[in-house]
């Protein structure tokens, strides 16, 4: 009895020790503020004991008061939740993208282009329309000299067989847009890097045949650039390869190299709207006295004659057509016949017309492939640069 009395007085004891060191805690922490918490801790060894005597409903604070805790919120909104068999609202779906249809309508002496902006396969209407012309005069012939179609020159020397336009423009021409966010939106490069102009006047009156400069400021990485400059500056980017491919090279293993140069480009920049391969024409002599360099002139500037040259699909190996030798072709006639259109109106005369070709000279790779001449050997640099630049906002029209 009497050890069962010891006992429960110990515990008391016990009791009023933990007590006592609790009241002295809060006690600490009032007059110490942050100094008192940490003694505090040290004295119990743990927060245990004062947890024993203060309820979880309170809190201690700096200074000892003890303030009950804050209940968590009850008035947040309910949670919304679909009620059952209701429609799901709708989600906002991508516009489709759009791109520049051109239809053709010729006439004996001239044509008419019309532009339509619609999705991939929204062109309605006819595609081609053609006036006061019979089948014969709307077909080029084989091997022809020069022909005038509608008003445009084409020189067709070595294609062997005809080629119907009534074909060629059966369908609209589908370009896909610039898009002026992006890079990489075409492609100028150089198959025959060394061909060059004349710098000055008095360059003109001295014979070069097939003239070549290793001075970029001075051939037709010139020109070329003036195109790619122009076209940055209207927001559109895109690459300028000065890869040489003719140091040295006869003009068809240029080609070679050149295929190795586009087909890189092509892979890094897959979205390309617009291949361009910048040349100048030849003529080799004099022509009344100097290098031969025709010019239109406006507002008291000359610009450079442009020639495009169309590369159909023959297939040297197989010595046959071969569609899959270049499936882009009569796209590429389509939107030649529409930059000269376009070009003309700019500057009346700057087109010397349509050059064709059996085989497609790079052209295969990519469709709307360009191969330019801009000018001859006895033009001004300053001339191939103007008519570049022209080409440039006409370019940036019909790809907006």
């Amino acid at each position: 009895m009497k050890r069962s009395k010891d006992l429960r007085l110990i515990f008391v004891l016990l009791a009023f020790e933990l007590l006592t060191l609790a009241i002295l805690s809060v006690i600490a922490v009032g007059k110490y503020g942050g100094r008192g918490k940490t003694n505090a801790r040290s004295a119990l060894g743990s927060l245990n004991a004062a947890e024993a005597v203060f309820p979880d409903s309170a809190l201690l604070k700096v200074g000892g008061d003890i303030d009950p805790v804050t209940p968590a919120p009850t008035d947040r909104p309910p949670v919304k939740t679909p009620e059952a068999g209701a429609t799901p609202e709708p989600t906002a779906t991508p516009e489709p993208e759009k791109f520049n249809y051109y239809s053709f309508n010729f006439g004996k002496d001239d044509y008419v282009i019309t532009k339509q902006v619609a999705p991939e396969g929204g062109f309605s209407g006819d595609a081609l329309t053609v006036n006061g012309l019979s089948d014969d005069a709307f077909t080029i012939p084989v091997k022809s000299s020069t022909i005038v179609i509608s008003g445009v020159n084409i020189e067709n020397e070595y294609v062997n067989k005809p080629l119907p336009l009534r074909e060629i423009f059966a369908e609209p021409l589908r370009l896909r847009r610039f898009d002026p966010a992006a890079d990489g939106q075409f492609i100028i490069f150089y198959t025959h890097t060394y061909e060059g102009y004349c710098v000055t006047e008095e360059e003109q009156l001295h014979e070069k045949r097939w003239y070549t400069s290793e001075d970029n400021a001075a051939n037709v990485v010139a020109a070329g650039t003036a195109l790619y400059d122009r076209l940055d500056l209207l927001g559109i980017r895109g690459v300028n390869n000065l890869t040489v491919h003719n140091d040295g090279k006869d003009a068809l293993k240029s080609y070679e190299l050149s295929y190795a140069t586009l087909t890189g480009e092509l892979a890094a920049h897959p979205d390309a709207r617009l291949v361009v391969d910048v040349h100048r024409n030849g003529y080799g002599k004099l022509y009344k006295g100097k290098l031969y360099g025709p010019t239109a002139e406006l507002d008291e500037e000359k610009y450079a004659k442009l020639m495009f040259v169309i590369g159909l699909d023959y297939d040297s190996s197989k010595g046959e057509y071969s569609y899959e030798n270049n499936p882009y072709w009569k796209e590429n006639f389509k939107l030649v016949f529409l930059l000269i259109q376009k070009l003309e109106e700019k500057v009346p005369g700057i087109c010397s017309g349509i050059a064709l070709r059996k085989t497609p000279y790079n052209q295969g790779l990519a469709p709307n492939s360009l191969l330019l001449e801009v000018g001859f050997e006895g033009n001004l640099v300053s001339e191939a640069q103007r008519t570049s630049e022209v080409l440039a906002e006409v370019l940036a029209e019909v790809y907006s």
